[in-house]
């Protein structure tokens, strides 16, 4: 895998309450740049391994695309990932939480191209990169926002 952007925000929030937001895609574009809409694609609840979801987002030169979202690990409170069939990048999204004090927390963001071929690499990572660290700042600094805005004692369901 090859890293295209990563972030780490502080934010005033428990990792319960990140693990929430950041485990239901559906609100993916509450946070993140680029992305126009996205919806579930199965019945499983957010956060279990196997879940699907249909994501359209804004692609530099592309303009929108469907891509396909399914949930391959997730550790409740600690660890999220996704990978998406979006071809030729093939990314794939690694959320991990750590608490650093009682009420404060680090989100660390990261997105990967799982591709393997060599013209993808030279041609179209340098690029994907590009765009995707940008949006990565965007969405470190919504993220910390939302999180924040979070009721202390909020309790949500995981199911879709």
């Amino acid at each position: 895998m090859i890293l295209l952007a990563q972030t780490e925000t502080p934010v005033r929030a428990t990792a319960a309450q990140a693990f929430l937001v950041l485990s239901n895609m559906e609100r993916f574009q509450e946070w993140f740049p680029g992305v126009v809409s996205i919806e579930s694609g199965n019945g499983l609840r957010h956060g279990e391994p196997g879940k699907k979801y249909l994501e359209t987002v804004v692609v530099p030169l592309m303009g929108k695309r469907k891509v396909t979202l399914t949930v391959v690990d997730a550790v409740e409170n600690l660890r999220f990932v996704t990978e998406g069939d979006f071809r030729p990048l093939l990314p794939r999204m690694e959320i991990s939480i750590s608490e650093t004090t009682q009420h404060q927390i680090s989100v660390h963001w990261a997105m990967y191209s799982r591709s393997r071929h060599w013209a993808v690499r030279l041609l179209i990572l340098p690029m994907a990169r590009a765009v995707m660290q940008k949006r990565a700042h965007v969405a470190a600094k919504r993220l910390k926002t939302l999180l924040e805005q979070q009721p202390p004692h909020r309790t949500e369901s995981h199911r879709p």
